[in-house]
């Protein structure tokens, strides 16, 4: 495999021969060189002519790598040009992260990879193609934090999220006990993601928190990322409910089982629960270890911050509203469609959640 990122030829060659491709039956597109004009020169221009002969002009315009914070930028240069050149603006790349093709697409501004990554969207005439190719970059950069997996940025990213700003990175590690180390690390991924806005090198103004949540989730997992144990709860989660206030060690509900103190209409099955002492906690419950038909999951937490900032909800001690999220977001079956209804509850609530 090549490790090197192409070459804007390559990028503009391989993304025209992909869109073709991509066309319906009896659809033809031909690449025609690089329109130029007084105001404005395009990468290249693509024809393509519908089957009732209504002809669509996709302006390209490559880009060696475009990260998330660009995107506003090169989208209004896109349009410029393809306005001088009376065309649809496409945007290609060696490689568009989840995130700015997000934007390209809220932008309007239609978007092709060389991994396969395609979205063009046209009124007249009518012509919608989106294609899904590689979901992590095949040539990643070397500088600067690229995940948001493990302990110290897991700790930071709740904080950001927890904490409403503007605050600075020290005040934030005083109030959260994060590590400025870690929260200057993510805080400069986050700031190329375009989901932070920092005022120049001070204090974060700005929080796109729903985005952060996403961003943690594409490398966070409820079950993979915690020491998990499976038990059974032998008179049902009924009892179990009742049991846990009355027990001294920590636990804290997640998943299905505290999501329904905030969406009832959705009944768990199990119930997760984060516990610092799993083996005393089963003994205090009275739960048995099993191997099939568990419905009770013990989760010995990645770090103890899961144990920050809980909610009570019904006398239950529940996660912090960030930390459910994401659970739900990673967590099996129908539990990411249940996070998706947490975080508009968040958003309706943040008065509630967030410090």
């Amino acid at each position: 495999m090549n490790t090197q990122p192409p070459t804007q030829a390559r990028i503009l060659r391989e993304t025209a021969e992909a869109i073709i491709g991509s066309l319906p039956s009896r659809w033809s597109g031909r690449a025609v060189g690089e329109p130029t004009t007084a105001g404005a020169r395009a990468d290249l221009l693509i024809r393509i002519e519908s089957p009732a002969g209504e002809e669509l002009r996709l302006v390209l315009e490559a880009r060696r790598a475009l990260e998330p914070r660009e995107v506003e930028a090169a989208a209004s240069g896109a349009r410029s040009v393809a306005a001088f050149t009376g065309g649809t603006p496409v945007i290609t790349s060696g490689y568009l992260s989840p995130r700015t093709r997000d934007l390209l697409a809220d932008e309007d501004i239609g978007f092709a990879d060389t991994t396969g990554n395609i979205r063009i969207a046209s009124d007249s005439p009518g012509l919608f193609i989106l294609m899904t190719g590689a979901q992590r970059d095949p040539w990643p950069r070397t500088e600067g934090l690229q995940s948001l997996r493990g302990r110290g940025s897991s700790r930071a990213v709740r904080a950001i999220v927890d904490f409403a700003p503007p605050f600075g990175i020290r005040e934030l590690a005083e109030r959260s006990g994060a590590s400025p180390a870690s929260l200057s690390r993510v805080v400069g991924l986050l700031e190329r993601e375009a989901l932070v806005v920092r005022d120049g090198r001070g204090p974060i103004t700005d929080v796109d928190w729903q985005g952060v949540i996403r961003r943690w989730s594409g490398d966070y997992d409820q079950l993979r990322s915690n020491t998990v144990s499976w038990y059974l709860a032998p008179r049902g989660l009924g009892d179990l409910q009742q049991r846990i206030p009355g027990i001294s060690l920590s636990v804290a509900t997640t998943g299905a089982f505290a999501a329904q103190k905030f969406d009832p209409v959705a009944p768990a099955r199990s119930a997760a629960l984060y516990v610092a002492d799993p083996v005393g906690v089963a003994d205090a419950l009275d739960l048995r270890e099993t191997d099939a038909g568990a419905n009770v999951i013990l989760l010995e937490p990645y770090d103890s911050v899961v144990f920050d900032r809980t909610l009570q909800r019904d006398g239950l001690t529940t996660v912090a509203a960030s930390q459910l999220a994401v659970d739900l977001l990673t967590g099996p079956g129908r539990e990411p469609s249940q996070g998706e209804a947490i975080l508009q509850w968040m958003k309706g609530n943040e008065n509630v959640w967030r410090a």
